[in-house]
């Protein structure tokens, strides 16, 4: 059965998505014709892994175990719908989530911190650019765009928990220590 979903991503805080490093230095968000987008990979495995956590609560995740190494398809619920390496293709198509709306950048500056020795390290200022959750006019920022999903027919719960793990998504991209990437998430069937 295949079903086509329109997904919001309304932003509560900054957000950054990593795009690398410009030439001065600076970690970029990333961009695509020079406006932030949510990629589609970073979104799908976010998803995956919070449907993944719902399926290991009913159980539903046993079938996995020892097929990997044995290089045999699997028939747990999360490979049957997101796939798996070699020939067991997904059956969830994500799109880029993007936006319409003129957005607002700004740079962060942070301190780099040495994880060994838990100190910050001498002169070694970060800059971060963010995608501001406030557009140019005031109202927060909403990235959309579509899932397409081919439920199998021997998997009743497969879209409960597809649903229920695009509500549970909260945050999105790196820096949520320093307050960024909150969101709020909404999933519903599109017309037609």
């Amino acid at each position: 059965m295949k079903k086509v979903y329109n997904v919001s991503v309304r932003l509560l805080s900054a957000l950054h998505i990593n795009g690398g490093t410009d030439s001065a230095g600076v970690r970029v968000t990333i961009k695509s014709d020079r406006k932030a987008y949510i990629p589609a990979t970073l979104f799908k495995g976010i998803v995956r892994e919070d449907f993944e956590r719902i399926a290991s609560l009913y159980g539903k995740t046993d079938d996995c175990i020892g097929k990997e190494e044995a290089g045999k398809s699997c028939g747990c619920i999360s490979c049957k719908m997101f796939g798996k390496a070699g020939f067991q293709r997904s059956r969830i198509i994500f799109d880029n989530l993007t936006t319409e709306q003129e957005l607002t950048y700004s740079v962060r500056t942070n301190v780099s911190i040495n994880r060994y020795l838990q100190k910050a390290n001498d002169g070694a200022l970060v800059f971060t650019q963010v995608t501001n959750h406030l557009d140019k006019s005031g109202n927060n920022v909403i990235f959309s765009g579509q899932i397409i999903a081919h439920y199998p027919d021997d998997e009743k719960n497969a879209e409960a928990y597809l649903l229920t793990a695009v509500e549970m998504i909260k945050y999105i991209g790196l820096g949520k220590s320093r307050g960024l990437g909150f969101v709020e998430v909404s999933i519903s069937e599109a017309e037609g």
